[in-house]
């Protein structure tokens, strides 16, 4: 698959988004949200344009289109109220439901790689860490903050991981292509 490296950008953001959350001293829930924000915006136009260029057929990547839509605009909402309190604890909601949402949408978009590629699986566990996401927060409804912030930066650190290694795996999974030119042959990637 071509746009394999599409799907490692969309890994790496999760990566440093995952790390920033992580390892930013004293990060409060509204600095959570806005990171959030931006993180859920970029990787949502991430995943519809690799959906739209991957695909072979029409409506062939609907689930990560999708997805990219719904994280696209739980992002803008996201970024809309970052620092307003008594909006932040209604939006860790609306992050648990975005977690739930896209990570069925993972899941079905997983079947989507080449038959035979394990990349599928690594996707697939994406999108059920992203429904793991959505429980825990749900269950956790009067976590203290930072409960909230580790749960979600290693969710983003895992997911980032696990969506990296997909991308890594469809890379290796890319056949061969023939060029013919005058008297050569040549094997590319």
């Amino acid at each position: 698959m071509q746009t394999w490296w599409m799907v490692a950008v969309r890994g790496g953001l999760g990566i440093l988004m995952g790390l920033a959350v992580l390892l930013w001293p004293g990060v409060g829930l509204g600095e959570l949200v806005a990171l959030f924000g931006t993180y859920a915006v970029l990787d949502g136009i991430w995943a519809a344009a690799w959906a739209v260029r991957a695909s072979r057929r029409p409506l062939e990547g609907w689930p990560v289109v999708l997805e990219g839509i719904v994280s696209v605009a739980v992002g803008v909402v996201a970024l809309g109220f970052p620092f307003e309190s008594a909006r932040v604890v209604h939006i860790v909601h609306v992050i648990a439901t975005w977690g739930l949402v896209t990570g069925i949408l993972e899941i079905l978009g997983a079947v989507r790689p080449p038959g035979g590629v394990a990349a599928h699986w690594f996707l697939a566990a994406g999108g059920v860490w992203s429904i793991f996401l959505a429980v825990l927060i749900l269950s956790l409804p009067h976590a203290l903050t930072d409960q909230l912030v580790d749960a979600i930066g290693v969710y983003v650190l895992v997911f980032g991981i696990l969506v990296s290694v997909a991308a890594f795996t469809l890379r290796k999974v890319v056949p061969p292509v023939l060029l013919r030119s005058i008297d050569h042959t040549w094997t590319t990637r």
